[in-house]
């Protein structure tokens, strides 16, 4: 980092499997500026990760900042990565194994950069600026292709002794269950992300499917507005499952809130209040102190990988 200054300004580059985004952000959380730019799997990674450096300086270069005067530059991947070397270590969406990208933006940007888990970067931001404000310990889940997570303890990113905290995607909820992506069996994620839900209808209700083009999780829920009573309690089913898994994590954490993100929260009838109310209201717990959780859906949008990108320092 270079020296603060009255103002700084601190760049965040969240790299997704489809799209990157790079921003600008002052330390309020404010984003200067920002531009998305189109993920390039087919190019090898040292190229891609090139032309995202370059895309960077052009916006800084909009904007009448040079690369030296950025207080800080943060990177999100969605993935495993290690904070302390720039390790990519596992991260399958962009086929990334073993990969030191930090070494790569450092080469190209000529500053130091700090690489961690996209989902872990959003918790940041939504403690910082958005639904997690004013708490110290939170959960944050990602439901959407799959499930992601971040944990927030004292205000801090919560990385675990192996790297790998917050993977409630990947906690087991059914002995013996639908075989998961990690190779795993009965994940969380075969049952309530996008993917899952997805798959899952298809096979209790392939007569329902027969286009195509009907195949995606958004023609489910489109089934179910159109009133469609059994598509409904499938969908019940799949947030009592989701219900179930936090749950756990929070017997587990004890955090004083959970915020819900991902593509699947625009569902807000159907999905994120009645996830609220199972957790809370009627859920799983029978302690009186857990009726204190909050459950809250997040504020920051798509942004929030790359705002906690931005201002990783300030949670790590």
């Amino acid at each position: 980092m270079v020296k603060k200054m009255a103002e700084n300004y601190n760049v965040g580059i969240d790299i997704g499997g489809t799209k990157v985004n790079i921003g600008i952000v002052k330390e309020n959380g404010e984003i200067l500026d920002n531009i998305i730019i189109a993920t390039n799997k087919e190019k090898e990674p040292e190229d891609f990760i090139a032309d995202i450096c370059k895309k960077t300086k052009e916006l800084l270069y909009k904007n009448n900042l040079s690369i030296k005067k950025i207080y800080f530059i943060g990177v999100g991947v969605p993935g495993t990565a290690d904070i302390n070397t720039g390790m990519v270590s596992y991260c399958p969406n962009l086929f990334w194994y073993d990969l030191p990208i930090g070494n790569m933006f450092e080469k190209n940007l000529q500053r130091n950069v700090k690489v961690m888990q996209d989902s872990r970067n959003a918790a940041l931001a939504e403690n910082l600026f958005g639904a997690g404000r004013g708490f110290d310990n939170i959960l944050c889940v990602a439901i959407g292709t799959g499930i992601g997570g971040g944990i927030i303890i004292n205000r801090k990113i919560f990385n675990g002794g192996m790297n790998t905290a917050g993977e409630i995607g990947h906690t087991p909820i059914i002995k013996n269950g639908r075989k998961c992506v990690c190779g795993n069996f009965g994940c969380l994620e075969t049952y309530a992300s996008g993917t899952g839900i997805t798959d899952l209808a298809l096979e209790k209700f392939p007569e329902k499917f027969i286009k195509l083009e009907d195949r995606r999780c958004e023609y489910v829920f489109e089934l179910a507005y159109a009133g469609d009573s059994e598509i409904l309690h499938f969908i019940e089913e799949c947030v009592d499952h989701l219900a179930f898994g936090i749950a756990n994590a929070v017997s587990l954490l004890s955090p004083e809130a959970v915020i819900i993100s991902g593509g699947l929260c625009v569902h807000e009838e159907l999905f994120v209040k009645p996830l609220q109310d199972r957790i809370v209201q009627k859920g799983y717990y029978s302690w009186t102190h857990l009726n204190k959780l909050k459950v809250y859906k997040a504020e920051l949008g798509s942004d929030a990988p790359m705002i906690g990108a931005a201002l990783l320092y300030k949670g790590i």
